[in-house]
C-alpha cells in the first residue's frame, strides 16, 4: 500500500477494495482516535469513507466532525426510530460500516458481505452493526480487536501466531461486547434503558425542565388512541422532522442529536401493523419505508407518557427485519 488518494472513498473507488489485514492496518489509527474521543465523553457523529483521509505514506486520519457532512448511508439504523441510548454506539456502527465498505466495496450490509474479503473481521463487523446499540462493542473493544491482529510483532517473546490471534480476537470481541455495552448503558433488563431526567449521554448532570412526570393515570389511554398516535407520529416525523422531534420528551431529544437528519432521509413510510397496549402505555407497529434509496421494514415499540393532554415518546426499541 504505497499510494493513496486523499479520501478513503476515492481510494476504494479508484483502486479497489482492501484485504481484511490491510483494512485493519489502515483503520486502526482511526479506531484509536475514536477510542480517545469517546474516553473524553465526546462523539464524532459523521464517520464515513469521505471523512477519512489517507496520505501518500498510507497513514489514515479522520476529519474533524465539523469539517465533513454526515453521510446517511453510514448513519446507524437506531436513529431511524428517533431514539438512541448513547451516541458513542452510533460511531461504532459507522466505523464497522466503513470496515465493511473498504473490504467489499458495498454499502453497509453484513448480509451482502463476502467472507473471502471480510475474513477475520466478520465477528467484529457483525457485532458492531447490530441494530440494538446495547449489543455493540465499545470503540475500545474494536481497537483492541484490530490491534491484536495487526500490532507490531516485536518483541519476539510476546509474539502470538495468526491462528491464536484470530481465536483470541473473536473471543475478546464477543465477550467484551456485552461488558462494553453494560459499561456504556448500564445493567438494565429493559430493551432500551430509560435515561433519567438529570443524566445526559455524556454522564453529566444536565437537568431537563420540560420532562413530563410519568405517573399512573386513573383512566388508561385507549388502545385506539395509542395506535392513532403511532400513525400520526410516523407521518409527522417523515414529513416534518421538527414537528416529529417535538413529540419526544426532553430527555430523548437530548439523546437524539441526529434525529432530524435521519428522519429527513426517510421516504414513503407505510404502517403495516399497529397494536396499542394500554396496560404498559406502549404501542408497537411495523412499518416499511425507503431510506437512502433502499427499502427497509422495521418493528418498533414506543413507550409513551402523558403530559397534560399530550402523549410524548419516553422510550423506544426497534428491530430491522
Amino acid at each position: 500500500m504505497s499510494e493513496y488518494d486523499a479520501r478513503l472513498a476515492d481510494r476504494v473507488r479508484t483502486r479497489g477494495v482492501l484485504s481484511a489485514d490491510d483494512a485493519a492496518h489502515l483503520l486502526l489509527p482511526v479506531a484509536e482516535s475514536l477510542r480517545a474521543l469517546h474516553a473524553g465523553a465526546r462523539v464524532h457523529g459523521a464517520i464515513s469513507p469521505t471523512a477519512i483521509h489517507v496520505d501518500a505514506l498510507g497513514h489514515a486520519t479522520i476529519a474533524d466532525p465539523g469539517d465533513v457532512p454526515a453521510d446517511p448511508e453510514f448513519a446507524p439504523p437506531d436513529p431511524t426510530w428517533g431514539l438512541r441510548p448513547h451516541p458513542a454506539a452510533g460511531d461504532v456502527w459507522s466505523f464497522a460500516a466503513v470496515l465493511l465498505h473498504v473490504t467489499t466495496g458495498r454499502p453497509p450490509s453484513i448480509d451482502d458481505a463476502d467472507p473471502r474479503h471480510v475474513s477475520w473481521l466478520a465477528p467484529l463487523i457483525e457485532l458492531a452493526l447490530h441494530t440494538d446499540p446495547r449489543d455493540r462493542p465499545t470503540m475500545a473493544d474494536v481497537a483492541d480487536y484490530l490491534r491484536a491482529r495487526v500490532a507490531d510483532p516485536a518483541p519476539p517473546q510476546r509474539r502470538i501466531s495468526g491462528g491464536a490471534m484470530l481465536l483470541i480476537g473473536a473471543a475478546l470481541i464477543i465477550g467484551l461486547a456485552a461488558i462494553g455495552a453494560a459499561l456504556l448503558f448500564g445493567a438494565d433488563d429493559e430493551r432500551v434503558r430509560q435515561p433519567t431526567a438529570n443524566t445526559s449521554p455524556s454522564g453529566a448532570d444536565d437537568s431537563v425542565t420540560d420532562e413530563p412526570t410519568a405517573t399512573a393515570s386513573a383512566e388508561p389511554v385507549p388502545a385506539a388512541e395509542l395506535e392513532d398516535f403511532a400513525r400520526t407520529y410516523v407521518a409527522t416525523a417523515s414529513s416534518d422532522p421538527d414537528r416529529g422531534f417535538a413529540l419526544l420528551t426532553g430527555t430523548y431529544q437530548q439523546a437524539s442529536p441526529r434525529y432530524r437528519e435521519v428522519w429527513g432521509a426517510i421516504e414513503d413510510p407505510e404502517i403495516l401493523e399497529v397494536d396499542g397496549d394500554p396496560d404498559t402505555m406502549s404501542v408497537t407497529y411495523t412499518y416499511r419505508y425507503r431510506f437512502n434509496g433502499s427499502r427497509r421494514t422495521e418493528d418498533v415499540t414506543l413507550r409513551l407518557v402523558r403530559q397534560g393532554e399530550r402523549l410524548l415518546i419516553a422510550g423506544a426499541s426497534g428491530r430491522l427485519r
